[in-house]
């Protein structure tokens, strides 16, 4: 690759976004807080998320479960990490 593509490359910016969906017994904020813990063991470099929806479980009268859709956002692998 010559030097004018390569520096090009340079200043471009790829993400992904995967959705994902989690809940917890405490609140919203907990159950967020476990997706974003449970993707980062397979996922590197997420640098942002979105929620996308909220719900709750109720059970007698009580709310027993929270749960969210999260989009997040990770960057893809810089060139030189690549496989090929």
């Amino acid at each position: 690759m010559d030097a004018s593509k390569r520096s090009t490359l340079g200043r471009m910016w790829v993400a992904k976004v995967n959705e994902l969906i989690g809940s917890s017994p405490e609140g919203f904020e907990a159950a967020a807080r476990c997706v974003v813990e449970r993707a980062n063991r397979t996922l590197r470099g997420i640098t942002g998320i979105e929620v996308v929806e909220k719900r709750a479980r109720v059970e007698s009268d009580r709310i027993v479960e929270y749960r969210v859709r999260l989009r997040l956002v990770f960057d893809m692998a810089p060139e030189a990490d690549l496989h090929w």
